[in-house]
């Protein structure tokens, strides 16, 4: 019931905080920092180190990896359709390729599932959107830049291994298979812990505190292309189709019910903030770039209690 109160209670603080002006402009990167540098890796050192690895985990690993990878046919496929730009069609697939599997996640699935899921959401969201963000997606960016088309870079691929090894929960996430050779003092777990249990809060009083529920061209050029399609598909893609079709893949394959549901929910996260803001660096179409998470994570709400009916009630 806690973590119930936790999600509204944080995510309309961060929204009223930004309003009144209380905390400075820049505070969701100062909070965001702090999540990346001392809360998540806080909390993946308290968890992975003791997790019983089997095959069953590259199911939550492949998620988003297949999500990401189907989304890129089906988005240049709109494109033609719809006559989307090359930045339109690349700002759709970076935003809604990829879910927030971490700042709202983690959350939302120990909402409903309790401690004891947080694991496993860590595997999905390490492993699985992480690294198709950094690898996968980073060369999508890169190689559609017009800067890349007109000038190769061929440095991408030590960008990406900077990227890896310079994130702060990747190198946790590899400093924890070293752990586990030891017995990790019960001192030090509960520092682990402590520090973890701070993610959850301040990921979503951020989140709150970057919602935007402006018109998505409003802070941009008002004669860009259209906006209306490639949000509306984009969303429908990321909230619906996504997570039915990883619920109709896993039941072929008969994940086991822990991870089937940890998938589904994963996969019908809202747009990822992060390669968000790698749309946002990198130009394309800053205003949709900047409307899918916030739109997106509000009307994640009843799509994923619909699908968590869903899961306890039918699978």
């Amino acid at each position: 019931m806690s973590q119930l109160i936790l999600i509204p209670v944080c995510f309309l603080a961060g929204w009223i905080f930004k309003r009144t002006r209380i905390f400075p402009e820049n505070s969701a990167s100062v909070f965001g920092n702090f999540i990346i540098y001392i809360s998540l890796p806080s909390l993946i050192l308290a968890n992975l180190p003791s997790l019983h690895w089997k095959p069953s985990l590259g199911f939550l690993i492949g998620m988003p990896w297949l999500v990401f990878g189907m989304s890129i046919p089906l988005f240049y496929a709109a494109a033609r359709i719809f006559r989307w730009s090359s930045d339109t069609r690349t700002a759709v697939i970076l935003c809604c390729g990829l879910g927030n599997t971490s700042f709202v996640g983690l959350p939302v699935l120990r909402m409903f599932y309790g401690e004891e899921i947080t694991p496993s959401v860590l595997i999905a969201d390490q492993f699985g959107t992480f690294l198709c963000l950094s690898i996968p997606g980073f060369i999508l960016a890169v190689l559609e830049s017009p800067t890349e088309k007109k000038e190769p870079n061929r440095n991408w691929i030590a960008s990406i291994l900077k990227k890896l090894f310079t994130f702060p929960p990747f190198l946790a996430l590899l400093f924890s298979f070293f752990l586990r050779l030891f017995t990790i003092p019960e001192s030090l777990h509960s520092a682990f812990k402590i520090l973890g249990e701070t993610l959850v809060p301040i990921a979503l009083f951020t989140v709150g505190f970057q919602l935007n529920f402006e018109h998505p061209s409003s802070k941009f050029t008002p004669k860009t292309e259209s906006w209306i399609s490639p949000l509306t598909l984009g969303l429908i893609y990321k909230l619906l189709f996504a997570p039915s079709f990883i619920l109709l893949v896993y039941r072929f394959f008969d994940v086991q019910p822990d991870h089937l549901r940890v998938s589904v929910l994963e996969a019908g996260m809202a747009p990822m903030i992060t390669a968000s803001i790698v749309s946002l660096q990198m130009g394309y179409r800053p205003d949709l770039s900047a409307a899918f998470p916030g739109i997106g994570t509000i009307l994640s709400i009843p799509t994923l209690t619909f699908l968590y009916f869903l899961l306890e009630n039918f699978f």
